[in-house]
């Protein structure tokens, strides 16, 4: 789980990706906007550091991918496939220390881990990294929370391990901090606005 302490510890120093990128006017309506530069997860960086093959942008720079029925499908059974069979468990009681970012090869994972495998199991079906963008955000009951964004011609769409739907993100009822560069996996942008109050999204993170 992200903390909201580690969230207020991120100073700005990244790029922002400004370049102009291929879109439909109905799903830039539709997608979370971003608003300036945010320095990374200081755990991603290590991830990266450790894994830096899953940190490279591959396949086509595309603002959005075609929502077919086939890449409907593909987003689906990930989102199930993952949220099925990695067991829930928070990087204390797995790694002894918190916040480590990784691959759950072993079957059990938090939030963030889910994620990561989601975003390398669409990248292995054929889709850009572009369009996979794991963001930070806050629940309403005021966790620390990171999901994957698929930047879609219907909108952005998240697959999140608290839900076996693929919901739009304006629709989660999350708080949206920050998310991957579209350009560049390894910087970080911040996004304007959710759908919960500041006073929900400040709250203690609950621990399991």
């Amino acid at each position: 789980m992200t903390t909201f302490a580690s969230i207020a510890t991120w100073t700005l120093g990244v790029a922002l990706f400004a370049g102009t990128l291929p879109g439909s006017a109905l799903a830039d309506q539709l997608a979370a906007r971003t608003r300036g530069p945010a320095s990374p997860p200081p755990a991603f960086l290590t991830f990266c550091a450790n894994n830096p093959a899953e940190c490279r942008r591959s396949g086509a720079l595309t603002r959005q991918v075609q929502l077919t029925p086939e890449h409907q499908r593909d987003l689906q059974e990930v989102n199930a496939r993952v949220n099925s069979t990695i067991s829930e468990v928070s990087d204390r009681d797995h790694y002894g220390r918190e916040d480590v970012w990784s691959i759950p090869t072993d079957g059990r994972g938090d939030c963030e881990d889910f994620a990561l495998l989601k975003r390398k199991l669409l990248i292995e079906r054929g889709w850009p990294s572009s369009a996979l963008l794991i963001a930070v955000v806050g629940t309403s009951a005021g966790e620390g929370h990171a999901v994957l964004m698929a930047t879609t011609s219907e909108g952005d769409l998240v697959l999140d391990n608290k839900t076996s739907r693929v919901l739009p993100w304006s629709q989660t009822g999350h708080l949206f901090f920050t998310r991957m560069s579209q350009a560049n996996p390894r910087a970080w942008e911040s996004i304007d606005g959710g759908t919960i109050t500041v006073a929900a999204a400040t709250r203690r993170p609950h621990r399991p």
